[in-house]
């Protein structure tokens, strides 16, 4: 799906600090000036963000609370306002950065005209959140050569934070692509769950990635009856989580379904439930029909289907459970695994 944002109409750019520590908001009380980085800009809009997985925003009660959703609306309907409700925002993404791990860092936000999603020409928004700064080397001329000098600024090669927010979809809460590539802790995902407060479209690609992902993540701290899994168990569900759904017949199914044939244990089955629950993360699958993205399976790597013995040997598992044992030669004073096949290939 092809994207093309044609140029920039406004842009402002304002200081977030962390709420917890007392740093403040430094407000720009006019638009920045672009012209000499528009193009460094759209190129980096236009290769960052996607629009195969797309999200929106929403509210527990009425999506008119949604602050953000709000804000982005007024600029859309009125762009002279286009500063007063960017330090809205600003204030918004303020009150949400509590977390110790939430960096202070510029907020930029960019009015776009002109940019195609899907089959639409639409206006966006940009909100880009730039945590943390590159040094670079500057070269001036002097007589007898160059005078080299260091400065520091934001990248103009990665975002760290952002989402671009087109101008359609008003009622169900517009069509937003987003990226956090920083602080990947639960406890630090203020930015999507509740600075902007999205979710997805709950598309088969998203259902897809986010169930196999909370799969893996509940098998990494899951404990059943006071014990932890063994490693060849990890293995083995990982196996299923992808299997189970490369395989199914059927386009979708509901989460029930899932994890009774995934985790082949009642109690685990159910842990699993209340895992996603407890995740906050509910919200980013139908747990009654989960469309199945066979594609998105694919894209999927499980480090978990692979068991690393010592610096030696990894033993990379693809299913067949029972033809695997694992042992404890005494003699030797070692670990082993017994493996179990009809002919090398």
């Amino acid at each position: 799906m092809k994207q093309k944002n044609e140029h920039i109409k406004k842009m402002i750019v304002h200081h977030v600090g962390n709420k917890s520590n007392g740093e403040g908001v430094g407000f720009s009380s006019s638009e920045l000036t672009f012209d000499i980085i528009e193009n460094d800009l759209v190129r980096l809009i236009l290769k960052s963000f996607k629009t195969d997985d797309l999200y929106h925003f929403y509210f527990e009660s009425t999506l008119e609370l949604n602050p953000v959703y709000t804000f982005v609306r007024n600029i859309f309907n009125n762009p002279q306002d286009f500063i007063a409700q960017s330090n809205h925002i600003a204030k918004i993404l303020y009150e949400t950065s509590v977390h110790p791990r939430v960096k202070a860092g510029e907020l930029s936000i960019i009015y776009l005209e002109e940019c195609a999603i899907e089959d639409e020409v639409v206006d966006a928004i940009v909100l880009i959140k730039s945590e943390t700064w590159q040094e670079a080397l500057q070269l001036e001329r002097s007589e007898n050569g160059f005078v080299a000098k260091k400065t520091s600024g934001i990248s103009l090669s990665k975002i760290d934070k952002g989402c671009i927010i087109y101008n359609t979809a008003v009622k169900d809460g517009y069509k937003i692509s987003v990226i956090d590539k920083i602080n990947k802790a639960e406890d630090a995902k203020y930015w999507k769950d509740t600075f902007l407060h999205i979710q997805s479209y709950k598309d088969g690609l998203h259902q897809t990635a986010n169930l196999i992902e909370l799969c893996s993540e509940f098998i990494n701290t899951s404990i059943l009856e006071n014990k932890k899994l063994a490693k060849i168990e990890k293995a083995m569900i990982a196996v299923r989580s992808k299997k189970i759904l490369l395989e199914a017949e059927a386009e979708s199914m509901s989460l029930d379904e899932y994890s009774t044939k995934v985790f082949q244990n009642t109690k685990l089955s159910e842990k699993f439930s209340e895992f996603i629950e407890e995740s906050g993360r509910a919200n980013e699958i139908d747990s009654e029909n989960i469309i199945i993205d066979k594609k998105a399976v694919n894209k999927r790597k499980s480090v978990l289907s692979t068991i690393k013995l010592d610096d030696n040997f990894e033993l990379n598992i693809r299913g067949a459970e029972e033809r695997i044992i694992k042992g404890y030669d005494s003699d030797a004073g070692l670990n082993y695994y017994k493996l179990y096949f009809e002919k090398e290939k």
